[in-house]
């Protein structure tokens, strides 16, 4: 387990050194500017605090935000695995198998990482004049029955305040967007160990992209796609209690997608020289 760990801790601080991790900020102050900020301007308007954990669950369920978040996602694991000028010695020294381990090891970390940051950032947007505790805010729950549309930017759907609370709903989340990255990382290193990075970015946002498309079209073809098993959003009737699709059935699809990926990724692990693989200059 130590040389995975090393591995995992080699790729860690290449990936953090990396100057696409500031596309962070740029996906912070965007994010922000286009939901966080109406949402804290209404609930002084009203004279309501918010809640402290409902901007994070602003970016994470309305699909117009949560969207962006899984396209940051693809930018900063674009580089996975990231092999410079010595990551190469690292593969011989360790072997495939450790090596991917710790591929596989790093991924999950950085998926968790990423979410956690997330969710502090969201936390400290609020944290002063907002309240912890199990329930949904008045500026919530006044965004719902507006029907002017003006508080669209930040209104969560029906389905997700009538079917659950939001420690729950973070937790939920949380989950989804995690196994979501996993998918997205999985992808990006199987099209790298190809000699085809690029297309690995493609092809992920074009999955990102169909999945808001069918989403937003509202037909059962969406669940094909991960995106759709990633967002609470459409798992229920926004009026009545009717499920569209599981929870439980997101779950087993993201556990069959991500162990095929798994699968696929360690073959091509075995079956790479890693002589066609790009050398990221980090």
């Amino acid at each position: 387990m130590k040389k995975q760990i090393t591995v995992c801790r080699y790729s860690f601080f290449a990936w953090i050194s990396s100057t696409k991790v500031m596309m962070f900020l740029l996906y912070f102050i965007a994010s922000y500017q286009l939901f966080i900020k109406p949402y804290i301007e209404f609930s002084e308007q009203i004279n309501s605090p918010p809640g402290t954990l409902e901007p994070f669950l602003i970016m994470t369920t309305m699909p117009y935000a949560a969207s962006l978040f899984p396209l940051l996602t693809v930018i900063l694991l674009g580089d996975i695995p990231i092999i410079d000028a010595s990551g190469k010695f690292v593969i011989y020294r360790t072997g495939k198998t450790k090596w991917f381990a710790g591929q596989m090891l790093f991924i999950v970390s950085v998926s968790a990482l990423i979410q956690i940051i997330m969710l502090l950032f969201c936390i400290g947007t609020v944290n002063v004049n907002s309240f912890f505790k199990n329930g949904w805010s008045l500026p919530v729950r006044y965004a719902l029955s507006d029907g002017s549309g003006i508080l669209d930017v930040f209104a969560l759907d029906g389905a997700i305040i009538n079917q659950v609370r939001p420690f729950q709903l973070v937790g939920i989340t949380f989950t989804m967007n995690l196994l979501h990255t996993l998918v997205i990382g999985l992808i990006q290193y199987c099209f790298a160990l190809t000699g085809r990075r690029v297309l690995g970015i493609l092809v992920n946002i074009a999955l990102i992209g169909a999945g808001f498309c069918l989403w937003y079209v509202n037909i059962s073809l969406r669940w094909v796609l991960p995106l759709s098993h990633a967002l609470y959003t459409g798992h229920y009737d926004r009026f009545y209690n009717r499920t569209y699709c599981d929870l439980r059935l997101s779950y087993l699809y993201f556990f069959a997608v991500i162990t095929a990926l798994v699968f696929a990724a360690y073959k091509l692990t075995r079956k790479s020289s890693f002589h066609n693989i790009e050398v990221v200059d980090q």
